[in-house]
């Protein structure tokens, strides 16, 4: 079964008739959200899911951000601690994998790389922070290891999925104009937004279920985008 209908959700489709999983892709998306009636909607809506399907595996897409203890937690990553000590606490075979920067098509999702992508195809202003970095995940490589985990893993199990380079959002331009062929039109702010991601719980999930096909490193968002722009 599947909970939500957005581009996670649809990942996952092959998954919709089954009756032993839950994919809960569902509720609220932007890390920017300080609505607390949405954040109240998803928790509702994750409890009555819990509930029903108490012998099912549990499948839930966190944010990376709540791996990273220096950094300070707003009131989405709030939200997002939140949800996974309910699941938790009322699931025993759980599967809660926190994501950083997602992208998957090349089309106007409102996620960092198709925002960036757009802005500078169509030469917009937009405005860079110096001292900001993210990591990224492509969606595909999420559905390979998700699916790997819960066909193997038992469940009870929290996970980082993200490209081992870090990127500066400067670099991140850079590799859009490369692809674009275009100079983006930015401007430089003073401000730093980063934190740092410990991922050999990943590297060892790979190599313990034997995961192939994926290349992580700093070439990865360009070999991904430009693979993507290519189909």
């Amino acid at each position: 079964m599947i909970i939500g209908n957005g581009q996670l959700a649809q990942a996952f489709k092959e998954l919709d008739k089954r009756d032993d999983v839950i994919i809960f892709a569902s509720g609220v998306a932007n890390s920017n959200c300080t609505d607390k009636s949405e954040f109240e909607k998803e928790k509702d809506l994750l409890i009555k899911t819990l509930i029903n399907n108490k012998k099912k595996k549990f499948v839930y897409f966190s944010s990376c951000a709540l791996s990273a203890k220096e950094y300070q937690l707003n009131d989405y990553y709030i939200h997002k601690q939140n949800m996974e000590k309910i699941i938790k606490e009322h699931s025993a075979s759980y599967y809660i994998f926190r994501i950083p920067q997602l992208f998957a098509d090349i089309k106007r999702h409102s996620t960092l790389i198709n925002y960036l992508f757009y802005a500078i195809k169509e030469e917009k202003e937009i405005k860079i922070y110096k001292d900001a970095f993210r990591y990224v995940i492509a969606l595909d490589d999420v559905h390979t290891i998700v699916i790997q985990l819960i066909e193997h893993h038992k469940g009870g199990t929290t996970l980082d999925i993200a490209n081992s380079y870090r990127y500066s959002i400067a670099e991140i331009v850079e590799i859009i104009e490369q692809l674009t062929n275009k100079k983006a039109n930015s401007t430089l702010i003073n401000k730093k937004d980063a934190y740092t991601l410990d991922l050999i719980d990943l590297y060892n999930t790979i190599s313990q279920y034997n995961i192939d096909g994926i290349k992580f490193g700093k070439s990865y968002l360009y070999d991904k985008l430009l693979s993507k722009l290519s189909l």
